[in-house]
């Protein structure tokens, strides 16, 4: 892939001058530090709300509880926070004119295509990371000690579906030239895919399904590792790429 190096670089340079990367990570860091603060102190909360919960039993938080209802607000906010920032990805410099002046020099499209995917998901990955740090060490701090090997492994999880939902956004970003429809279409599509996990057999195979394998991993247990899927997971990301190049490649830029 021609010129790929020199892309990414301006690629990731473009995360920091546009504060993706502050904002990205602001955004997983503040989940990742309220949601057991938020376990932790619910009662005073809602004593504080004018609502009487006398008599009315609240169980103690967990840190289970903690780590797992973090994961699914990561996955929730994640998913359309990357929509927002990779569906203007291709769209944007291809509505602005700014795509034609960089594949007028000698580089490939396959290599502008994947500088974007690996720049935006190292982004989102940088995310993570931050968040996951916050979000397990208030845990440990308000709710007692967590599984940590299990909660790696869900964060890991959770970020390889992150990959797959930017390399998604960057395939629709990539068909049209407005990227209020590459993100429509691709927030469809996404949600699509969360529906479909409740078909048997069906489920256990796409992307979405790493969801629960790492509720499984952070709870301890053995059952619910599906490899398949993350194998799935894997080859439509490069499947993403693939799609994506060779849509550009058959459009007016």
């Amino acid at each position: 892939m021609n010129g790929f190096k020199t892309l990414l670089f301006k690629e990731l340079k473009e995360q920091f001058r546009t504060y993706r990367l502050l904002i990205v990570s602001g955004v997983f860091l503040f989940f990742g530090l309220s949601t057991p603060l938020m376990l932790k102190y619910l009662p005073e909360i809602i004593k504080l709300s004018g609502q009487d919960i006398t008599g009315i039993p609240l169980p103690a938080p967990t840190a289970l509880e903690s780590l797992t209802e973090y994961s699914g607000t990561a996955l929730q906010i994640g998913l359309l926070v990357v929509v927002l920032i990779a569906m203007g990805a291709i769209a944007g410099e291809r509505s602005r004119g700014t795509a034609v002046m960089t594949l007028s020099k000698p580089v490939g499209i396959g290599a502008f295509v994947t500088a974007k995917l690996v720049a935006i998901s190292s982004t989102f990955i940088a995310g993570l990371t931050l968040g996951a740090i916050g979000a397990y060490g208030y845990t440990v701090i308000l709710l007692g000690d967590a599984n940590l090997g299990g909660f790696i492994g869900q964060t890991l999880l959770l970020a390889v579906f992150m990959v797959f939902c930017v390399a998604t956004t960057l395939v629709f970003s990539a068909i049209f030239r407005n990227s209020l429809a590459a993100g429509g279409i691709s927030i469809a599509v996404l949600i699509t895919g969360a529906a479909i996990t409740q078909i048997p057999w069906v489920g256990r195979v796409i992307p979405n399904s790493l969801t629960s394998w790492g509720n499984h991993l952070v709870a301890g247990q053995s059952g619910g590792t599906e490899w398949l899927a993350l194998a799935v997971t894997v080859a439509l990301i490069g499947l993403g790429a693939y799609l994506a190049t060779a849509i550009l490649r058959r459009k007016e830029i």
